[in-house]
């Protein structure tokens, strides 16, 4: 076998390879993973039962990864295809033509990054992201200087209590309710599902929590959705649905699986903001660490420059939630343009909207604030962002097209300048649909007032009803 750099290996290297030769890769890494795990158990940086735990994912990865599989295959069947997929640049392997690469199962490891692809019953793809198992190490620092500061801290209050009341039979008792530190561990495999619309990630959501095979299960109560949450409550403009997949393994032991569930030009946003998570969570870990010794000024700083990271996460969330939802209003186009029209079927509504598409509106489309829905300016054909979103939805731009650089609004229009006939015919038309179909989504957007700010919207009624009067 020829020699393979650990730090550096690609699926590509495995297409050549036996089943037994990637196993023996992976008996290397899982060596190297346990000797981790031993020492920070003999420094006492982790106890009995974080080191039972971590050991039952890195004993042997590869049978941890073809549970997940299992799972997956039980709920969605044979993948169409496998790539190569780099998680944090959204990038999967093409040869020299531009086109995908599927190098198959084999490659399906727990030290390389797949995507696998599946076809909803609308043809619509589904994406099945599984980047590489997280190392020993990173689970420790993770056990230790997160998850651990919390139960630590918890543990105190307790002994606290103990020191006043002198219950020792309440101190066991309520110690024992602490969650243990692996509780929140849960993404040492992890996975996300990408769908391209908003009833594709609910239906998956069904579909998992209805699970009927013994191999996994889901707790609905341990479920986060993000899509349900109140958009007052949703500063940044992130939405997914977090899942907890329980696998029962052969011996009986259960381990824990994180999956996402995402929309797919949602997840694009995702990528983009991760680096700057990263940046946000640097600052503030310093600031926590080292605050009390920095100069005021200095934290002022910090502080501002969180601000300034978290603001501009929420702006590129907010530019491809638009997005979305101008995908939206292309499906209506199409189905409009490229069916009911060429067959000359006439609209079933007097203001000239079909049934089909208000249903389709009314189930895909997500608010992007509690203001009043207005088709003709949110869809104008003359705003810089709607066609920045429509360049990158027909692949005129790429996704991470930096909307923020000193030169993207002239990028931005040197490519629309060059638009055929059709693509601009078709960016017009998106703009008379939103305005042909505005009555339903501004039903979509006082409903989710409604829900979210029951108690504001009666108020905002009442003060409407007393004006028409």
């Amino acid at each position: 076998m020829k020699e393979i750099d650990l730090q550096t290996i690609k699926a590509k290297d495995l297409s050549d390879l036996s089943f037994e030769e990637i196993d023996a890769i992976q008996e290397d890494l899982n060596a190297a993973n346990l000797e981790t795990i031993e020492k920070a158990y003999q420094q006492h940086r982790i106890d009995d039962y974080e080191r039972d735990y971590l050991l039952e994912f890195f004993h042997d990865g590869m049978a941890v990864e073809r549970e997940v599989y299992r799972s997956l295959y039980e709920t969605f069947g044979q993948p169409e295809r496998t790539c190569s997929y780099t998680p944090a640049t959204g990038k999967v392997e093409t040869d020299k033509n531009g086109h995908e690469i599927d190098y198959g199962l084999k490659v399906l490891t727990p030290f390389t990054g797949t995507r696998l692809q599946y076809r909803d019953k609308n043809i619509n793809h589904i994406y099945v992201i599984i980047p590489p198992m997280k190392k020993a190490a990173r689970a420790i620092e993770k056990i230790d200087a997160e998850y651990g500061k919390e139960y630590r801290r918890k543990f105190n209050q307790e002994l606290e209590r103990l020191f006043t009341s002198e219950d020792r039979d309440a101190f066991c008792e309520n110690i024992q309710d602490i969650p243990q530190t692996t509780s929140k561990l849960h993404d040492i495999l992890r996975l996300t599902i990408t769908c391209k619309y908003l009833s594709d990630v609910q239906r998956i959501k069904r579909k998992l929590s209805e699970n009927k095979s013994s191999s996994f299960y889901i707790n609905t109560d341990e479920t986060r959705d993000r899509f349900s949450k109140p958009l007052s409550q949703n500063e940044k403009k992130y939405y997914d649905i977090k899942m907890i997949i329980h696998h029962n393994m052969p011996n009986g032991k259960i381990l824990d699986v994180e999956a996402q569930l995402k929309i797919d030009t949602l997840y694009q946003g995702d990528i983009l903001t991760h680096g700057i998570y990263e940046q946000v969570r640097e600052t503030e870990a310093l600031l926590t660490k080292k605050g009390a010794q920095m100069e005021d000024f200095e934290v002022r700083q910090k502080e501002a420059q969180i601000k300034i990271l978290n603001n501009r996460i929420r702006q590129i969330n907010e530019v491809f939630l638009h997005q979305y939802n101008m995908v939206v209003m292309d499906k209506v186009y199409r189905i409009e343009n490229d069916g009911y029209r060429p067959l000359r079927v006439e609209p079933e509504n007097a203001d000239g909207t079909y049934n089909r598409c208000r249903a389709f509106l009314s189930a895909e489309y997500m608010p992007e604030s509690y203001q009043q829905f207005n088709g003709q300016e949110d869809f104008s054909a003359a705003s810089e962002i709607n066609k920045l979103c429509y360049l990158r939805m027909i692949g005129k731009l790429p996704a991470d097209f930096d909307m923020f650089a000193e030169t993207a609004s002239k990028h931005i229009n040197y490519k629309f300048a060059r638009l055929s006939p059709a693509e601009i015919e078709r960016f017009n038309g998106l703009n008379e649909i939103a305005m042909r179909y505005e009555s339903v989504v501004r039903r979509k957007v006082n409903d989710r007032a409604r829900t979210d700010q029951p108690k504001a919207y009666a108020g905002l009624i009442a003060k409407k009803e007393g004006l028409a009067k």
